[in-house]
């Protein structure tokens, strides 16, 4: 899912990377990070927590020793807006 949307995918998260040199981010927190917000809009059954702590801990694992900070924060700015734009749709228990 997160290649079959990948420009649109990169195109929203660059929006919020304009205090950021997007060439000096890691490439692997780029993945990250679209691999994240793939999850919140496109997989209903995962809940946003869940989502923001898997992608926290990964980048913990395999990317730089601060990288779980810019993506935490870069994840809640992402979070926040697609709330506000009610684009999350989160089903099942515990989700409603």
């Amino acid at each position: 899912k997160t290649v079959l949307n990948d420009n649109k995918l990169k195109n929203f998260i660059d929006d919020k990377l304009t205090n950021w040199d997007k060439e000096r981010v890691a490439v692997l927190d780029n993945i990250l990070l679209k691999m994240a917000v793939c999850e919140l809009l496109y997989f209903p059954s995962i809940p946003i927590k869940v989502t923001i702590n898997e992608y926290l801990e990964l980048s913990k694992e395999y990317s730089t020793p601060k990288s779980s900070l810019f993506i935490n924060g870069i994840l809640n700015v992402i979070h926040k807006e697609l709330e506000e734009k009610e684009l999350i749709k989160k089903i099942g228990r515990g989700l409603l």
